[in-house]
Formats: C-alpha cells, sequence, structure tokens
C-alpha cells in the first residue's frame, strides 16, 4: 500500500503554548481517517500540517510523492469572494492544472450535484454559509485529490448535500484516495470512516476517553523496551529513558497497562498522576 504523508514526532506551539506534542503518523493509500476531539485540542492544526499549510515547530511532515494532489477545505471557507461559483471554480481549476475543457465538463456537473446551479448568477460573497461551504468543497475534490483533508465539511451543509459529499468521498476511496477528516458530533461518517485518532493534551491515541477532563498516568517501566509496549493502543505516549521508559497513559485504563507490564516481567518504577490542566511534559 502507498504511503501518501508521514508525521515523525511532529510537535506545534502558537505563542510558547504547546498545541501537537511528538506526534508520529503514517496516512496510507485509500483509507478514510477521522481525528477527533474537543475544541481547541489541535485537530485544525494537524490538518494544515498535513496539508503543507502550515510548519511545524519541530519533527517532519514526509510526502513520499512529491507530486501527490492534496485537496483541503477549511472549517471557515473564505467568504469574502467576489467571483461566482463558476468563476472561482474556474480560476482555481486552472491555477492547479485542470484543463479547459475538463473544467467546462466538470463544473456544471459539480455544480448540479450539489444544488448549486441556480445560485451561479450570484457571488460568493453573497451566498449562505452552507452554499459557500458547497464551492469550497468542489474547489477540493474538482481536482481528483489523491488525500482529501476536510475540516469539518458538514457545518452548514443541508441534508441532501451532506448525502452527496457521503457519495463523493466513496467515489475518490474507489479511485484510490484517501480522506481525511474532522467533525463534531456526527454518525453520518460513522459506517465509512475506518480508522479513528482522538487529540487529547495535544497527543494523538486511537482509544477515545470517557471524560477528556480525566487525569493521565505517568507509568515508569524498567526491564521492558519500546517494540513490546508501542502496539498498546491504550499509551497515549512513549518516551525512552537511559534506564526504562515513561508511559503516559489516560487514568481510565491504567490499571489494564500496569497488568501487561507485569506479566512481561517489567519493573514498575513509579507510577504519578498528572492533571489536564497541569504540566505534564517530563525530560
Amino acid at each position: 500500500m502507498e504511503k501518501f504523508v508521514e508525521l515523525e514526532h511532529i510537535s506545534k506551539a502558537y505563542n510558547n503554548q504547546q498545541v501537537l506534542r511528538d506526534i508520529s503518523l503514517t496516512i496510507d493509500q485509500k483509507q478514510v481517517i477521522a481525528i477527533l476531539g474537543g475544541n481547541g485540542t489541535g485537530k485544525s492544526t494537524i490538518l494544515r500540517l498535513i496539508a503543507g499549510l502550515e510548519k511545524p515547530t519541530s519533527g517532519k511532515v514526509i510526502y513520499p510523492n512529491k507530486k501527490i494532489r492534496i485537496g483541503y477545505v477549511p472549517e471557515r471557507f473564505p467568504k469574502d469572494i467576489r467571483f461566482t461559483p463558476s468563476e472561482y471554480l474556474c480560476y482555481i481549476g486552472t491555477i492547479t492544472g485542470i484543463s479547459k475543457a475538463r473544467l467546462r465538463k466538470n463544473i456544471p456537473t459539480f455544480l448540479r450535484r450539489f444544488q448549486l446551479e441556480k445560485l451561479d448568477n450570484h457571488r460568493i460573497n453573497e451566498l449562505s454559509k452552507g452554499n459557500t461551504q458547497k464551492v469550497g468543497i468542489i474547489q477540493a475534490i474538482m481536482q481528483r485529490p489523491e488525500l482529501l483533508i476536510l475540516d469539518e465539511p458538514i457545518s452548514g451543509l443541508d441534508a441532501q448535500a451532506q448525502q452527496e459529499l457521503l457519495l463523493v468521498i466513496k467515489e475518490l476511496k474507489e479511485r484510490g484516495s484517501t480522506i481525511l477528516l474532522t467533525y463534531h458530533e456526527s454518525n453520518i461518517f460513522e459506517d465509512i470512516v475506518e480508522t479513528t485518532y482522538y487529540i487529547y493534551n495535544g497527543l494523538l491515541s486511537k482509544t477515545k476517553m470517557k471524560n477528556e477532563k480525566d487525569s493521565l498516568k505517568l507509568i515508569e517501566v524498567k526491564r521492558l523496551d519500546d517494540s513490546q509496549v508501542k502496539q498498546w493502543e491504550e499509551v497515549l505516549h512513549m518516551k525512552e529513558m537511559d534506564n526504562g521508559l515513561l508511559l503516559y497513559v489516560h487514568a481510565n485504563y491504567s490499571d489494564k497497562v500496569l497488568s501487561r507490564i507485569l506479566a512481561l516481567q517489567g519493573s514498575i518504577n513509579q507510577v504519578t498522576t498528572v492533571d489536564n490542566d497541569g504540566e505534564w511534559e517530563r525530560e
């Protein structure tokens, strides 16, 4: 399976405030991946990093295929655009290298699919939020992206447009594309999302917190190496030390992790609780 993007130990800070901490992730071909979390947890930040719109404070974003086509839809699509939908889509399509013949054929088709054909005599800055969002989706998908990144894509969309977006996602995946998205409290993606990650305290995990305000457990372990631990989904983050490992674990799952450590004859040096609002980074 072809690798589209690799994140290697990505961290991101704004004004000395850490948003993302030491995240590593591989995004392969033909996947539908969701990244979920509460407001302000860094979901949009990680999408912008993957899209190449921002640079990490530390770590690397690697594109094995330097010519990968990436389509990106921000949570808030710019509304102050004075083009009509067709004019804007033609302009964006031209600068991304789509032929004029293909644009003439595809733009009317996409406008019909998202119920915008009757609004094509209006400028985008005159459209509703939902219809503006539809234009943003079309500009991202009309180039047939290999990686489609959607930040809260159904915000403002009517039910018919939501179903059309689901259909487009399925079509792109069948052609080999990967779709990476975030969303809030919506079950319309449940049947198509194959892998879900959760952001908590700047870390990426496959384990969902029961309560986002729950504390973390910091477990200091000896006589185990990272190869024995790295596949444990309950471990949010792992650090190697000269004499062992530091494991950051959701408090709800700490007993399970402790039992595994003992079963592997590991030595538990200490277990400490780290509050959600506290400074948990330990060097």
